[in-house]
């Protein structure tokens, strides 16, 4: 079976998913990465490139390094759609499962890759399975609770996921952030407490299949 995960920019492969892609990767799922970005930074007063780190923390998850699409950071909304679309049908990925954001996010880049990703697995071919992933703090500062309707156990991965994102130098963060170690570890609980498990990542179903989701 093949994952996409296509993200907006580098390190919402790792917040969002990376328990389910270490999971899908045990399990012998052919998972890509794709960044619609350039994986560069550049909306805090510096340039911050992602692109080293976000190879070190696919490394870790256990996946190839990720394709970025070199769209500008934060700046999709001056991109036409069809665009966007292009350069990932262009990858000729042909995904069983697509990961991505929720069209809920605070995010602009994250609602517009939701839209790629919903042209990219309209299902004229065979079934696309699509979730919706979550990242901590732009899908829960939105003055909306996460849709959450989907839970994967991620006990077993939680180290890995918490280890990759740790390579991200320029965006780990000390607690009280959601993005410190104690935070994805907090949020994966929490996520446990609703679910019954002992930790998950949570995930709103677009579009779903039996035998296409991570489980």
């Amino acid at each position: 079976m093949n994952a996409l995960v296509l993200v907006a920019h580098a390190d919402d492969e790792t917040l969002g998913a990376g328990g389910t892609i270490r999971k899908l990767v045990t399990r012998r799922w052919d998972v890509a990465v794709v960044v619609l970005s350039d994986g560069i930074v550049r909306a805090r007063g510096t340039e911050q490139d992602n692109r080293p780190d976000a190879i070190a923390a696919c490394q870790r998850l256990g996946v190839a390094e990720p394709r970025f699409l070199g769209f500008p950071d934060q700046k999709f909304d001056t991109v036409p759609m069809m665009d966007l679309a292009r350069r990932v049908a262009e990858l000729n990925l042909r995904p069983d499962l697509i990961i991505t954001h929720v069209d809920t996010d605070l995010n602009m880049d994250h609602r517009l890759t939701c839209e790629v990703a919903k042209i990219i697995g309209r299902p004229t071919s065979k079934p696309v399975a699509i979730l919706g992933c979550e990242i901590p703090n732009t899908t829960f500062w939105n003055g909306r609770p996460f849709p959450t309707n989907y839970y994967v156990d991620i006990t077993q991965e939680i180290e890995t996921k918490i280890e990759a994102f740790s390579q991200y130098r320029n965006e780990c963060q000390a607690y009280p952030h959601p993005w410190s170690r104690e935070g994805l570890s907090l949020l994966a609980k929490y996520h446990g407490l609703q679910s019954g498990l002992p930790m998950a990542e949570a995930f709103f179903v677009i579009r779903g299949y039996e035998g296409r989701m991570p489980s």
